[in-house]
């Protein structure tokens, strides 16, 4: 696997479990950083990446460094 497709992947599988621990839907992440709940699917599933201006609400939102959601879900606890 490509570097590229590890830091998707590791993204993808961060931000599903970031949202669920903390019991939210897609739609309601969506609200709180200004995008759609198409959107968020769409990054959970892999399709798309949000950009950095979300990536930075998602930290913030989760209380978590920007560097959290490059890692291997493995590395850490949520």
């Amino acid at each position: 696997m490509t570097d590229d497709l590890i830091l998707r992947e590791n993204i993808k599988n961060n931000l599903i479990a970031l949202r669920e621990s903390r019991g939210l839907m897609q739609s309601e992440v969506g609200e709180i950083v200004g995008k759609s709940r198409t959107a968020v699917a769409s990054w959970e599933q892999g399709l798309s990446l949000p950009h950095l201006t979300e990536l930075y609400k998602l930290s913030k939102l989760y209380d978590k460094s920007l560097e959290y959601f490059f890692e291997s879900p493995g590395d850490h606890l949520i």
